[in-house]
């Protein structure tokens, strides 16, 4: 069996460093966000103190650190090198063309760690006739999503796309945050044109997919998530987005509450209505609503697709989607969810002490700092660092 040192002079099996037969680290996830204006050294170590939550898995998205140029740049996992040349042939069959690719880890650090192979692609997009061509798609962008989606899924024992966005990079390891932050140097993106980041610390309850293959953020085009919890509603919401043609390509059950953010908020729904579609009215709150919003609750609750689109059980999630980012707990409040903002930054996170830290770190005085209710969406846009408090009824197809 294999074994994987912890700490120096001590030696574990790879069964416990995974969490044991289920493959369940013990703890609970940190999660920290910002968006906005804000020195990236402040917000990783105001992360650290979230690291006591969990010992495996920690990742970082960057919005904003690719955007220079016109080319998806993908992050990819192999865990066999002997495989990367037929997987890269793989991605060209696509008829896109990779223009540039460096390998993400100085070698150095492969004795050090034991990791798989990754790499940093530049990837240029077929052209729009060759996409209608290949797909009934007329959308560069959706084009690129679905083939990554497929490639995740066909060569999950191989291989992961963990990171295929214009504008975005993530950033994942099988261990700690500064472990991370050393891996892949990023330290090097501090004066580098970012407006938001999310943090995961500890790869998620989901088993069976392995330490490299579960961490988060899930990232998927313009789409990057995190979460604390389980999700009891994981299978409902799988088939919504299946039934709507949207697949899942790492499997964990909060990679459905991205997906489906995702949706609504490119299909004109307001936030009220992504509250009311994720978190369910008890009967008590919807005999307290006024005839109007109880008859949206019941349309919106009743559609085919979007009755099947909840967060059921104890999470906390965190999602961005595009220049949108937000965040929301279960109708419960069984886990943690905290706010804090002024006009210049905002912060979501699974502590108010990260806040709190990250506030300090920056220099930065909030207006305010407090725990949402149950089951309230609340929701940041960002724009050249800029950022604006979205209300209820706000949507996207409205001008920012």
């Amino acid at each position: 069996m294999s074994t994987v040192t912890k700490y120096p002079g001590t030696e574990i099996s790879e069964r416990e460093f995974s969490g044991g037969d289920e493959g369940l680290s013990p703890g609970a996830c940190g999660l920290l966000a910002a968006v906005g204006n804000f020195k990236l050294s402040a917000l990783l170590k105001s992360a650290m103190c979230l690291q006591y939550r969990g010992r495996t898995g920690a990742g970082i998205t960057l919005k904003g650190i690719y955007k220079d140029h016109n080319f998806y740049v993908f992050h990819v996992m192999y865990r066999d090198q002997y495989k990367v040349g037929e997987l890269e042939s793989v991605i060209e069959s696509w008829g896109v063309h990779i223009v540039e690719s460096h390998e993400m880890v100085p070698r150095r650090l492969y004795y050090e760690y034991d990791i798989p192979v990754i790499k940093k692609y530049f990837v240029a997009p077929p052209t729009i006739d060759e996409i209608r061509y290949r797909e009934t798609i007329d959308s560069e962008y959706f084009y690129i999503l679905k083939q990554v989606t497929k490639f995740n899924k066909k060569f999950i024992k191989d291989a992961r796309i963990f990171s295929s966005s214009k504008e975005n990079g993530t950033f994942l390891t099988a261990f700690e945050l500064a472990d991370t932050i050393k891996i892949y140097d990023i330290e090097q993106f501090e004066n580098s044109d970012y407006e938001a980041c999310l943090i995961h610390l500890r790869w998620p309850t989901s088993s069976g997919r392995g330490l490299w293959w579960g961490p988060q953020p899930i990232s998927v085009g313009e789409i990057a998530g995190i979460h604390n919890g389980h999700l009891s509603s994981d299978k409902a919401n799988a088939m919504a987005l299946e039934q709507l043609g949207i697949y899942l390509h790492v499997g964990t059950d909060s990679e459905a509450i991205f997906l489906e953010v995702d949706y609504l908020l490119r299909n004109g729904y307001s936030i009220l209505d992504i509250e009311w579609i994720i978190s369910r009215k008890f009967p008590r709150e919807l005999e307290n609503m006024t005839e109007d919003d109880q008859k949206r609750f019941k349309e919106l609750v009743s559609d085919p697709y979007l009755k099947k689109m909840k967060m059921s059980g104890p999470a906390t999630s965190i999602v961005m989607s595009e220049d949108e980012i937000l965040g929301f707990t279960d109708r419960d409040h069984l886990r943690s969810f905290s706010i804090g903002y002024n006009s210049n930054v905002a912060f979501m996170a699974s502590e108010q002490r990260a806040i709190v830290s990250a506030a300090y770190f920056l220099q930065e005085n909030l207006d305010d700092i407090y725990d949402p209710d149950a089951g309230k969406v609340v929701g940041f846009s960002v724009k050249n660092k800029k950022i604006k408090k979205l209300d209820y009824g706000w949507k996207r197809n409205e001008k920012y």
